[in-house]
């Protein structure tokens, strides 16, 4: 006979829930084997393992649903970035920032060997999906940044270029036969954030290529994902069906406003990604930063900053980044209020990978410049709960403390609503049922 699921649970501490409904003071949330059972002022069944968190916030796990684990978010300096132990820790920092799933958006060769690793134990991360693949037209975005990252003999076998309907429709097919998580397309004539094509002018993808993909997509059950960066780009594929923009229109405010009232009349979706763009022009190398993450982000990683060919010091140090990347994070931002007020659902994402884009470090600081750019702070957090589960197309096993959901869950000191950036107080993660303690999950 199979032994009893043991149950656990939290008990004291006001929970909010993900749903964006109030706060529920003096909460209890039940948890039996790996599915919430009962949450909110519901009573403690006897022989539960009782953990107090009063005085604490309960909070679905946050979800990030625009990664890169297969980059380093470094400053691509150190063979050390790329090895096997410091995407091990890549992934383990994510739990320590209370993230317990996450989205790649491409290109990973070895997605399905991590999320076996990672679903057996063997490896401690987030629950991880992926596109696993890229479709883009002929050397278009992204092939010129792999280029200026060394990263084409790494990840350019997992980007596409097509050309042509045919193409199109047969490349979708092979990776819908690969069983992926969803589907990855670029349509853009910027290279953005590489250093020397910001505003330049790429082959997009042709109309009758970009609709092919899309149908095809659907076709095979996937949702689809677009890389943009204009307005045209963004009403191109969403009058052409795309589910989801990976980006927000980050180039341009005129012409956006209708854009939006578009997406929300079509329910398109949109990731936010706005630290990515911060990453470009705030980060700084200097010791203090990295001396305050270690042990929470993997040695490697940090000490790449600072080297001498670190892509992120010549970034900083080079003319014009740091201008440019300005005015775009400017332009994010007041696009962000406006998809806000249009109605558009926006999804906690950070584009994590990229150069000095660090793996986990970047969500709370995602919902922080949520919170900036106009959302409230219930509004960000269902943004990296309830949202980013549904635009992963996960709404109804993750994001929300409901009965019946997967138990993933986080524990904070303090009020994220009265200061979101209490987000960073992570003093319990739970995950599939599974109690850590961000404190025992550190990196070197």
């Amino acid at each position: 006979m199979a032994a009893e699921a043991k149950i656990v649970a939290l008990v004291g501490g006001t929970l909010i829930d993900g749903t964006g409904a109030l706060p529920v003071r003096d909460a209890a949330v039940i948890v039996k084997g790996n599915r919430i059972e009962a949450a909110g002022q519901v009573s403690v069944p006897p022989g539960a393992a009782v953990r107090r968190v009063d005085g604490k916030t309960i909070l679905p796990g946050l979800i990030d649903a625009h990664v890169h684990v297969g980059t380093s978010g470094g400053g691509l300096a150190d063979p050390r970035e790329f090895s096997a132990a410091t995407l091990a820790a890549n992934l383990k920092t994510y739990l320590i920032h209370g993230v317990t799933a996450i989205m790649d958006m491409g290109a990973q060769p070895r997605l399905d060997a991590m999320k076996a690793d990672i679903d057996s134990g063997a490896m401690p991360g987030p629950r991880l999906f992926g596109v696993k693949y890229g479709l883009t037209a002929p050397d278009s975005h992204p092939m010129g940044l792999l280029r200026e990252l060394r990263a084409v003999d790494k990840l350019g076998s997992h980007f596409r270029e097509v050309d042509t309907v045919e193409e199109a429709r047969s490349w979708v097919k092979k990776i819908a036969a690969e069983k992926p998580d969803g589907l990855k397309i670029y349509h853009s004539r910027s290279e953005f954030p590489g250093t020397n094509c910001l505003d330049c002018n790429r082959e997009k993808q042709k109309p009758e290529v970009l609709k092919a993909l899309i149908e095809e997509g659907h076709a095979h059950g996937l949702r689809v994902f677009a890389h943009v960066a204009w307005p045209s780009e963004a009403r191109e594929v969403a009058e052409a069906g795309v589910d989801c923009l990976a980006h927000p229109i980050t180039h341009a405010e005129t012409g956006a406003a209708p854009v939006f009232e578009l997406m929300a009349e079509k329910g398109v979706w949109m990731h936010s990604t706005i630290v990515r763009v911060e990453n470009y022009y705030a980060l700084r190398v200097e010791p203090f930063l990295r001396e305050k993450l270690r042990g929470k982000v993997a040695d490697a990683i940090l000490d790449s900053l600072a080297m001498e060919n670190s892509v992120a010091r010549a970034r900083h140090e080079g003319d014009g980044i740091s201008a440019d990347a300005r005015r775009i994070f400017d332009v994010t931002m007041a696009n962000i209020r406006r998809a806000r007020k249009a109605g558009v659902a926006i999804v906690l994402g950070t584009d994590s990978g990229g150069v000095a884009g660090l793996h986990g470090v970047g969500v709370p600081r995602e919902l922080e410049l949520l919170s900036e750019a106009g959302l409230t702070a219930m509004e960000a957090i269902v943004a990296g709960t309830k949202t980013a589960a549904g635009a992963i197309g996960q709404g109804d096993r993750l994001g929300t403390v409901e009965p019946g959901k997967l138990a993933d869950m986080i524990v904070i000191d303090g009020d994220p609503l009265r200061d979101i950036s209490n987000v960073r107080k992570v003093s319990l993660v739970m995950k599939d049922g599974a109690v850590f303690d961000p404190a025992e999950l550190t990196v070197h």
